[in-house]
């Protein structure tokens, strides 16, 4: 079987930022079991927790499918283009939006408009994982993808519009939205890493907690959302586990027989 999990609200959680011992027990013993344990992260591949790099994973689908890494090679690796960036930081400043660049390596901020609590939260939590948050401005490094949140004087309609040529635009409530680039998802990363491995959807199970799991779910046999996931990911999913603290992993993959 080929079990994918997200990471934030799924592996961590995301109020205490504690991975249970319990879920790195479970991950393991999938991975003892012969299953192949895989991450389905919105997070680009170089800003994931070393906790989840030291877990027993067996591949990795990152920045909502545009970043696919198994078996040593990578199958997917998708760069925003000198033009499309441009376009998009112009944008976010004329309509006042707080963004944080996803680079390689880590966070991209865009002076004033990125003046928030939640992205200094998020910042500093990169921070901590060895990666860089530092100021757009004269940086050479490749944007992955991005998200914005809404500031004060925001025009979060009007940006979200203007982007939707270029991103699918994944509105994850609190006034932040994901944008990930055409034709790429979660599901398109679940596609191609099955395709590699010749599994079948059916053989497949998916963990996450918000909308931008739904397309995961949709793609895997199964879909289950944790105890603290958004409501609208829950009415996507087969089954509804436990909270990340409450043991939702290991309880669910209990329930579908994958460990004892």
């Amino acid at each position: 079987m080929v079990i994918f999990f997200d990471i934030d609200g799924t592996i961590i959680d995301d109020e205490s930022q504690r991975i249970p011992d319990s879920t790195v027990n479970a991950i393991a013993a999938l991975s003892a079991a012969g299953h192949k344990p895989i991450i389905n992260t919105g997070r680009p591949y170089s800003h994931i927790d070393p906790r989840v790099r030291a877990m027993a994973f067996a591949g990795w689908v990152c920045g909502c499918g545009m970043e696919v890494y198994v078996d040593g090679q990578w199958l997917q690796k998708q760069r925003m283009t000198p033009a499309v960036r441009q376009t998009v930081i112009e944008t976010a400043r004329q309509c006042h939006m707080q963004p944080i660049y996803e680079a390689v390596g880590g966070f991209l901020l865009d002076g004033a408009y990125s003046d928030s609590p939640r992205i200094r939260f998020e910042s500093q939590r990169v921070k901590n994982w060895g990666c860089f948050a530092k100021e757009l401005d004269g940086s050479t490094e490749e944007i992955i993808k991005f998200v914005t949140f809404d500031g004060p004087q925001s025009r979060h309609p009007e940006f979200v519009e203007k982007m939707q040529p270029y991103f699918t635009c994944i509105e994850r409530g609190g006034g932040m939205v994901e944008y990930v680039a055409k034709g790429c998802s979660k599901a398109s990363g679940v596609q191609q890493l099955l395709a590699h491995l010749g599994a079948k959807k059916e053989d497949t199970f998916a963990f996450g907690d918000s909308t931008n799991d739904v397309s995961m779910f949709r793609a895997a046999g199964h879909g289950i959302c944790m105890g603290n996931g958004m409501e609208e990911a829950k009415a996507q999913a087969e089954f509804v586990t436990a909270s990340v603290l409450e043991d939702g992993i290991e309880k669910a993959l209990c329930h579908y027989g994958l460990i004892g």
